[in-house]
């Protein structure tokens, strides 16, 4: 196999229990896989932020729950922000990490794309729990978002019941299925049952799932190792303790002050609460919402319509990706429609985020709105097929 060609897949999960008895003696001694010195580039470390994250988020979200009320969340969170000591820290720094967790999410598996790290012994299955984690981030986001009882939050609030009830998927599914996943979300509609509910499932349900599933990734990303880094008999290996270790925990250390030093500077201003007056504004989400704010706003593609199934065939696509990608060679530009499709998604999830913001609540016609995606589809297909071609005539040329 050449270096710039792909492991195969291990469809066998039950070698999953098995050690790897190619590794150097030592290796599990705590339990984690050595990498060679190439696995230091900081771009392979997108997960460790990812963790480091995670972590700060249930510490600073434990501190936050003993002070939230769910009998009155608006009054709390400003009780929080005015009177807890560090309190604004905190919590700003709360949101800000939610933030950066977001979109290193998004980094981290837009980068797995373009590489082609979910191919190869099992890295096939991280793909799909990874796919799976990012839904849980933004749900859970989402869902904490909604905690302070603002006039946007509780507009999302709204939008989420019209999502169940009128949706596709609402008129697919039982009417008392429905019903039943309304109460979990709002209970009997009255302020503390709808923030209880909120609550549990942001702190309890949601954050436990995916703390759960983000250690079975690691575990198999520890069991696969690094994608660019597959054969391990190459160069010195590194253990993981401490040299590993100290690596994610420094990096790690660097964010938290990034994102401590942001919420003391920009600390958070919260927004008006649900019920205040407040003629001639229109409430716009949160950026990482704002797509899909915007997609079930769009003319012919809203939420009776085909917003719904184009999001969940997004979903399946992500899922399937490592059975549908069967090309041999690493290459962005070897690999060209999986690129062009990588693109594609980068491009549109912007383009719908600043017409979110730009222009709230403004509905466009159909042909607009096909305008738009098919002159997307042609600035990103053609000039990467372009690329392609040109880079296999200076290949021929070279020869």
């Amino acid at each position: 196999m050449e270096d710039n060609e792909y492991e195969k897949n291990d469809y066998d999960i039950t070698k999953l229990m098995k050690s790897d008895e190619d590794l150097p003696k030592g290796s599990f001694v705590v339990g984690f896989k050595p990498v060679t010195e190439k696995g230091y580039k900081i771009t392979e470390w997108t997960g460790a932020w990812v963790a480091t994250a995670l972590i700060y988020q249930i510490l600073s979200g434990i501190i936050l729950f003993f002070y939230y009320s769910q009998v009155d969340p608006y009054r709390a969170t400003q009780y929080i922000i005015a009177d807890v000591p560090f309190g604004s820290i905190i919590l700003t720094s709360h949101l800000y990490m939610a933030y950066a967790m977001i979109g290193l999410v998004y980094f981290h598996m837009m980068r797995q794309w373009f590489v082609g790290s979910y191919r190869g012994k099992w890295r096939w299955i991280q793909w799909m729990l990874g796919v799976v984690l990012f839904i849980i981030v933004i749900l859970t986001a989402i869902l904490g978002y909604m905690l302070a009882n603002t006039t946007i939050a509780m507009a999302a609030m709204h939008i989420g019941m019209l999502f169940m009830q009128r949706s596709i998927i609402g008129r697919i599914l039982p009417g008392s299925f429905i019903n039943w996943l309304e109460s979990i979300l709002v209970g009997n509609y009255t302020t503390t049952a709808i923030f209880s509910h909120v609550l549990a499932l942001h702190v309890a349900v949601l954050s436990t799932l995916m703390l759960v599933i983000f250690a079975i990734h690691f575990m198999l990303f520890e069991k696969s190792g690094l994608a660019n880094d597959d054969k391990v008999k190459k160069g010195k290996m590194i253990p993981w303790f401490p040299t590993n270790i100290l690596y994610a925990a420094f990096s790690g250390i660097i964010l938290v002050g990034i994102i401590i030093i942001l919420s003391a500077v920009f600390p958070q201003n919260l927004t008006l609460g649900y019920g205040s007056l407040a003629y001639g504004t229109f409430p716009v989400p949160d950026w990482y919402i704002t797509p899909l704010y915007k997609l079930m706003d769009v003319a012919g593609y809203g939420l009776s319509t085909g917003g719904v199934p184009l999001i969940i065939g997004i979903v399946i696509f992500l899922f399937i990706l490592p059975f549908i990608d069967r090309y041999h060679k690493k290459g962005a530009l070897e690999r060209p429609w999986i690129t062009a499709f990588g693109i594609y998604l980068i491009l549109g999830i912007v383009i719908m985020t600043i017409w979110g913001y730009s222009q709230p609540g403004l509905s466009q016609t159909r042909l607009l709105t096909e305008y738009l995606w098919w002159s997307l589809t042609l600035v990103v297909f053609i000039p990467l097929y372009a690329m392609r071609f040109a880079k296999r005539d200076s290949e021929s040329d070279g020869r």
